[in-house]
């Protein structure tokens, strides 16, 4: 019998080896481990409805103290608004000069209201009591959403692509770039009003009932929440889910351009048989 040579010794030490670690890879395997590389799939629990003001074109909502701070967009009836969370009531309201065209808002960390702009390249600072307008902020592109997020130490900032900006919240200086996609790799565009909660960012998906949970560290897609149970019936077009704010303990606030409603909603996830 031919004795192996030093080389194909090597060469059957390395296959065994080679073997040994896929085995114990397979015995290792874990299903649940997979499980949580997928999207989890959840729907909306309504636990209370608030009249709103008809008309108001909703663009951005936050919510803080038992305030709604909603801006409202369209040329020409753009405004900032202060609304009572436990009647709908606008307590006050800043018309936007008619040249702007008003988007997302969010709270800044020094307290200011940030409101963007859709076209013009323009976000206004407001006293968040008088809606009084306390500077701007100038960026390129466009404005879509905005969510401040102290756990990523950024705003974040949707332009209507798949992309999320993320800016310096002192100066407003882009910082870095993120491209949202889901588990599959595909990207997915029409990031609109946005709401920071942790690590998370949740974005309304422009023209769709579709909310998605963002990993704001990675871009990745977590979750995805169907609110099409919220839609009214209207028929118009433009009329579709278009404001996120997290009141806290697993609870937020939704509603839609036009909606006759405000929705306090938390998200139930959806289990398969």
């Amino acid at each position: 019998m031919k004795q192996p040579t030093v080389r194909g010794l090597t060469l059957s030490v390395c296959l065994v080896a080679t073997l040994c670690t896929a085995l114990l890879t397979l015995l290792s395997f874990d299903p649940k481990a997979v499980a949580v590389e997928q999207t989890r799939q959840s729907t909306v629990r309504v636990h209370r409805q608030i009249p709103k003001e008809p008309g108001g074109f909703t663009q951005g909502l936050e919510v803080r103290k038992g305030i709604i701070y909603e801006s409202v967009g369209l040329r020409g009836a753009s405004q900032m608004r202060l609304v009572d969370l436990k009647s709908g009531k606008v307590t006050k309201r800043r018309d936007l000069d008619q040249k702007y065209f008003a988007e997302g808002s969010t709270i800044m960390a020094n307290g200011q209201i940030l409101q963007m702009t859709w076209q013009e390249q323009i976000a206004i600072r407001r006293d968040p009591k008088t809606l009084a307008e306390k500077g701007t902020f100038t960026y390129e592109g466009e404005g879509w959403g905005i969510c401040n997020s102290q756990a990523l130490k950024a705003l974040v900032h949707s332009d209507g692509s798949s992309t999320l900006r993320f800016r310096d919240p002192k100066t407003f200086k882009e910082t870095g770039r993120l491209t949202v996609k889901r588990f599959d790799g595909s990207e997915v565009t029409q990031l609109n009003e946005l709401e920071c909660e942790g690590t998370s960012v949740f974005a309304n998906l422009w023209t769709s009932s579709e909310i998605v949970e963002i990993n704001g560290k990675t871009g990745t897609i977590l979750r995805s929440i169907d609110a099409s149970s919220l839609a009214p019936k209207s028929g118009a077009p433009d009329d579709v889910l278009n404001g996120i704010a997290a009141l806290g303990k697993g609870r937020y606030l939704l509603t839609g351009k036009r909606w006759p409603n405000y929705y306090e909603v938390s998200f139930a996830d959806i289990t398969k048989s």
